[in-house]
């Protein structure tokens, strides 16, 4: 039972694996469909022109593209159309007849043939076309995936109303000539493939006539279920199951159930019936002339005029838009002139096409352009239109921002030159209609409307420190009051000086006029100016023309530093803006430094202030002046947190952080630690001073920037000083080296430390070294580090164990002594407690020198130099290496330098 279970699980998750691999295809496959990336990109890319339909800017390349595209589907389709001939012909057999069945017809096939049948050619073509269209998606595809969408040019509407008005000074010449003009309705048919073509899915209308060729779905319900799909065959008739045929050619859609009812109640009763067509009929139709596609077509029997030109890929540009004829057995049934569907959207003419049917693009007649400011520039064909208002109406008429006082009108005259004619239209009076009509229009004319001056009138220009700036309107005798009541001015404007800049005759020539503000809008003559055309106004603010005043807080306040004054303020007023004074102000006593000036003289004097009685608001609260300085004193004694502690670190027996009084000496807070442990070693002690530190810093960045500095002096020397490739390799891993010692260093910080020398404290308590202390100082009290440090240019660096009586010659040989490289003369030692001794610093007796035999003691450290003066060009290195083994020393970093 198990075994069964399992089994029937298995079967289950696989076939829903199945299925879901299955859909997952079906939508991948959707999506990569390439007839879908070629409408993303048909329609994602339009762009507006000034014409009356979308034309794309690289409509050259793409009617070359389409041109050979057309040729190329123009050889297809006459090398195909016997082949095509037969296939239709067998495409018409009815199914009722070769397939009889009384049972529902699967819709599948035949939808996708009435698909394929659409545009009306043969297999073969239809399959070459696919092919070309599903190539052409894909790199559609990829076109539209890397192609950068580019802005929309603004129309000449957009442009005018949305640009900011000219002012005069800003006058310039207006361009000369005008855009590019296109054919007009010629961009209607270069929209995406078949949009205009008639659709075999739109519903059927009551008067359609039924002909071979159409598939009728009817459904039965009642004393009789079914659905049967019925082709009208060549003799008209549909074949009934048990009924028999019944002739339905030349029936209109509305009357067909009837038909169909009368002629099944014969064999059945009680029932019901729906009718419906499945598949228009195609015909043949026939589509010359100036088109992009000649030749024949198979097209759907609701297709129209226009519906086959599309087909047809539309006129060319050399094709008529206003003459196009449909000949029916020999005979022009009909003229169809587009620009009637175009202008005015009336498909009265767009007469359905029947069977055999020709549809004639003759070649374009007369024709006449239009630029500059009307409601639709373009080149249009002339039928009928023989003057300049009839061209006037095709272009829309003349925009608000034309120039009617010279209109211009290009022309050719007697095939031998251009010449260019100006007319004065006055819109405006009772004879414009006539003078317009008298213009008359020839083949290839070309009317010009220029744009008005878009410098704007009567207007001046308020600016500034005000609420609404702008352009006013100037009124016969407006002045400046008049421009500045209400509330126009904004808060804290200047009220001494506005300016006025005019424009004066008969250059324009600018000037500037100054006037009182505050008199102005107390209607002072003087002041209160009369307006002019043109004028520009500004206001100022304070700030501009005002220096801002300001008082300024130091000492012992939250926020010292420069607060704007404000009218009437004082003591208490200022120091609420800072913050308030600290909890160490000295209230009884501040001060003001006030400044008097008198004629070309200032001088200063100080005002005492006592705060405790100003913060509550008497009399002491003192109203300030501009430029004032208030000083609030510390009070004596007062300390702050990094100036009462200090540090105690290592061998003491409660090592830790203490306060201090003012006064008090190292041996006293040392006492307070509980004294030294047994294990301190006093004479490596190391105290530390941040008033030291800072002042050690300075000069250790000052020196490490003047060695950086000559390092890379010599660095550039090298191959002018140097004798040989071999001193120059030698020359540059000293001075790398000498650099990486110098950045090193950079990242120590001094360590601020004072040499001082401790044996007891006892002793410390009697001596010179029992220092007063400051707030921040640290005492570092190690343990016997037990033993001595060599290094630098000896065969071995090392530490060696302290032994007592030792000196310096001892311990070196103790490593293998200094090297051949090593600096003699330059060995010298860092004692624990931070001194240096030196064979410069030590007695010399005829050739020894007592340097030599110094004893040392734990933790003190021997450094050998090496010696740079063997080569010439490298002897200034001594005094770099002497500098920063100065600086290592300083940092509280033993190193040897260039090393």
């Amino acid at each position: 039972m198990k075994r069964i279970l399992f089994l029937v699980v298995t079967l289950t998750l696989l076939s829903i694996a199945t299925a879901f691999s299955a859909s997952f295809t079906e939508d991948t496959t959707s999506i990569t469909d390439p007839t879908a990336s070629s409408a993303f990109k048909e329609e994602g890319s339009p762009e507006v022109s000034s014409d009356y339909f979308t034309a794309p800017k690289d409509s050259d390349s793409d009617s070359l593209t389409q041109d050979q595209d057309e040729d190329q589907d123009l050889s297809q389709r006459k090398s195909t159309t016997k082949e095509g001939d037969l296939e239709d012909d067998s495409a018409r057999t009815p199914k009722s007849t070769r397939e009889p069945s009384d049972d529902i017809q699967d819709v599948t096939k035949e939808g996708k043939e009435g698909r394929d049948a659409k545009d009306g050619r043969s297999k073969k073509d239809r399959l070459s076309k696919d092919d070309k269209e599903r190539k052409e998606g894909k790199q559609g595809s990829k076109t539209v995936t890397g192609k950068r969408v580019q802005p929309v040019e603004p129309s000449a509407i957009e442009k005018a109303l949305g640009e900011d008005p000219t002012t005069v000074d800003k006058t310039r010449s207006q361009p000369y000539g005008w855009d590019q003009l296109t054919q007009f309705g010629y961009s209607f048919f270069k929209h995406e493939k078949d949009s205009f073509a008639a659709q075999t899915d739109v519903p059927v209308g009551p008067d359609y006539n039924i002909g071979p060729g159409d598939r009728l779905v009817v459904t039965l319900w009642g004393s009789i279920n079914g659905t049967y799909k019925l082709e009208v065959n060549r003799s008209g008739d549909v074949v009934l199951p048990k009924v028999g045929t019944v002739k339905v050619a030349g029936q209109t859609y509305g009357e067909l159930p009837a038909l169909l009812r009368a002629s099944i109640a014969r064999i059945y009763k009680d029932f019901q019936l729906n009718v419906n067509v499945d598949k228009l009929r195609l015909v043949k139709v026939y589509v010359v002339g100036e088109v992009a596609s000649p030749g024949d077509y198979n097209v759907s029997s609701l297709s129209t005029v226009i519906s086959a030109l599309s087909a047809a890929g539309g006129p060319t540009k050399s094709g008529s838009l206003r003459n196009i004829q449909i000949n029916r057995n020999g005979k022009v049934v009909e003229t169809v002139d587009l620009y009637d569907f175009f202008l005015k959207g009336d498909k009265g003419k767009d007469i359905r096409l029947q069977p055999g049917d020709t549809v004639l693009v003759p070649v374009v007649g007369r024709v006449a352009g239009i630029a500059g400011n009307v409601r639709r520039p373009g080149i249009y064909e002339l039928k009928g239109e023989s003057s300049l208002k009839d061209l006037l109406a095709l272009g829309g008429g003349i925009n608000p921002t034309g120039y009617t006082q010279r209109v211009q009108m290009y022309r050719v005259q007697a095939h031998d030159k251009k010449v260019v004619q100006d007319f004065n239209l006055d819109l405006s009076g009772a004879g414009a209609d006539q003078q317009v009509s008298g213009i008359t229009l020839q083949d290839m004319d070309l009317v010009n409307v220029l744009p008005i001056d878009s410098v704007l009138r009567g207007y001046v220009r308020l600016e500034g420190h005000v609420l609404r700036p702008g352009d006013y309107a100037l009124k016969p005798g407006m002045k400046v009051s008049s421009l500045l009541t209400g509330d126009s001015l904004l808060p804290q404007y200047h009220a001494a000086a506005g300016q006025i800049i005019r424009l004066y005759p008969p250059d324009l020539h600018p000037e500037i006029v100054y006037f009182d503000v505050s008199r102005a809008l107390k209607g002072d003559p003087q002041q209160d100016l009369e307006l002019k055309e043109f004028d520009r106004v500004k206001i100022f603010s304070r700030e501009e023309m005002e220096e801002t005043p300001v008082v300024k807080v130091s000492g012992e306040v939250q926020r010292p530093g420069q607060v704007r004054y404000l009218d009437n303020m004082t003591v208490r007023d200022l120091l609420m803006q800072v913050g308030n004074v600290k909890l160490s102000a000295y209230l009884k006593s501040a001060e003001i430094t006030r400044i008097k000036r008198s004629g070309d003289a200032v001088t200063s004097y100080s005002i005492p202030v006592n705060l405790e009685l100003a913060l509550l608001g008497g009399e002491e609260n003192v109203k300030l002046e501009p430029f004032d300085e208030l000083t609030v004193r510390r009070i004596p004694n007062w300390a702050e947190a990094t100036e009462r502690y200090v540090t105690l670190k290592g061998e003491l027996v409660f090592p830790g952080t203490y306060p201090i009084f003012k006064g008090e000496r190292l041996s006293s807070v040392i006492a307070r630690a509980g004294g030294f442990t047994d294990l301190a070693f006093l004479k490596g002690a190391r105290f530390t001073r941040e008033n030291a530190r800072k002042l050690q810093q300075q000069r250790m960045d000052e020196a490490l920037e003047k060695a950086q500095e000559n390092i890379i002096k010599l660095q550039t020397n090298i191959s002018q000083t140097a004798s040989s490739a071999e001193e120059v390799a030698s020359s540059k891993t000293t001075l790398d080296n000498l650099m990486r010692s110098v950045e090193i260093l950079k990242t120590k910080k001094a360590e601020g430390r004072v040499l001082i020398e401790i044996t007891s404290l006892e002793q410390l308590r009697e001596g010179v070294y029992d220092l007063e202390l400051q707030g921040g100082d640290q005492l570092t009290v190690p343990s016997d580090p037990g033993g001595v440090n060599v290094i630098g240019d000896v065969y071995n660096q090392s530490t060696v164990v302290t032994q007592r009586g030792r000196d310096v010659d001892w311990y070196l040989r103790q490593v293998g002594g200094p090297t051949s490289d090593a600096d003699m003369d330059g060995i010298y030692v860092v004692k624990v407690d931070g001194s240096v001794i030196s064979q410069a610093n030590s007695s010399n007796f005829m050739f020894y020198n007592s340097f030599w035999s110094k004893g040392l003691d734990s933790g003190d450290t021997i450094i050998v130099p090496r010696q740079y003066e063997k080569t010439a060009w490298l002897r200034n290195l001594k005094d770099i290496a002497q500098i920063i083994g100065n600086i290592a020393v300083t940092a509280g970093v033993i190193i040897a330098a260039g090393i």
